[in-house]
């Protein structure tokens, strides 16, 4: 029998044949995800729901990984490369040009890039406007999804969650 692994968001079976740890798929990753409430910490307003707004402010204290109200060049290009923003113009967003972008930056940045127009509408299967808990994790793992074959593997999965959720 494989050595058994539990992560801190839940458990993550073994295989029998070759004592390698499974990956998550979607439901497995729902399941674990919504059990740390971190869709609640984005729910800003508590309504159980994201708007725009709400995912922009959320993905600001997420990448603010060093939670000092800003986001510096250390934080901008791990923005790029976890998350495919190569194409985001942080000179444009850094208003006051002192090499960092501050909270009122991001959003006005955020406000005029076209990725964050398309993750919502991505993320919003139901089209009514609003991110629901199943939508959220739906679109996080996506993100997290590295090679898009449908699963997360244990590098993929620790790797952001450690990284931007550390918990």
């Amino acid at each position: 029998m494989g050595l058994c692994l539990f992560l801190m968001l839940g458990a993550v079976s073994c295989d029998d044949d070759d004592d390698d740890i499974e990956v998550f798929d979607n439901n497995t990753f729902f399941e674990d995800f919504s059990a740390n409430n971190l869709f609640n910490d984005w729910d800003l307003d508590n309504d159980d729901l994201l708007d725009e707004d709400e995912m922009t402010m959320s993905f600001f204290e997420t990448w603010d990984t060093n939670d000092n109200e800003m986001l510096d060049n250390a934080e901008l290009n791990a923005i790029e490369e976890d998350f495919g923003m190569s194409t985001a113009d942080w000179d444009v967003w850094d208003t006051d040009n002192d090499g960092m972008i501050e909270r009122s930056e991001f959003i006005a940045g955020a406000d005029t890039d076209a990725i964050f127009d398309s993750w919502f509408t991505d993320w919003d299967m139901d089209a009514d406007g609003f991110i629901e808990e199943r939508e959220f994790t739906d679109g996080v793992f996506g993100l997290w999804d590295d090679d898009g074959d449908g699963f997360l593997s244990e590098v993929e999965y620790n790797g952001f969650f450690d990284t931007y959720f550390g918990l």
